[in-house]
């Protein structure tokens, strides 16, 4: 694996910074082969700074898993967005696995 560029943005990489705000900062990291923290810097001085991945993303996403073995663990990460949206997901009636006896006060 090469290593990540170092120094100063150009004036290409800040132009595709700005013209693909769809994509989260993983992946622009990886097409610019710069590290997130130096995107984020960027987005910070030009005030244009995107939330944390975290909150965008679901506990499914955030596991780590190791395919060729067939094995799937919780990560810190996930179960704390699994906490944090636990409220959303029995508040919405839906309950695909769970059979709740007596609801949360």
């Amino acid at each position: 694996m090469s290593r990540k560029k170092t120094g100063v943005l150009t004036k290409v990489e800040k132009f595709y910074i700005d013209n693909n705000e769809d994509k989260n900062l993983n992946d622009i990291a990886d097409d610019l082969n710069r590290s997130t923290a130096i995107i984020e810097k960027y987005l910070a001085e030009t005030g244009k700074s995107r939330s944390e991945e975290t909150e965008t993303s679901s506990a499914g996403d955030l596991m780590a898993r190791k395919e060729d073995r067939g094995v799937t663990v919780m990560t810190p990460a996930a179960s704390q967005v699994a906490d944090d949206t636990r409220s959303n997901r029995i508040d919405s009636g839906h309950h695909p696995a769970i059979y709740i006896i007596k609801k949360d006060k």
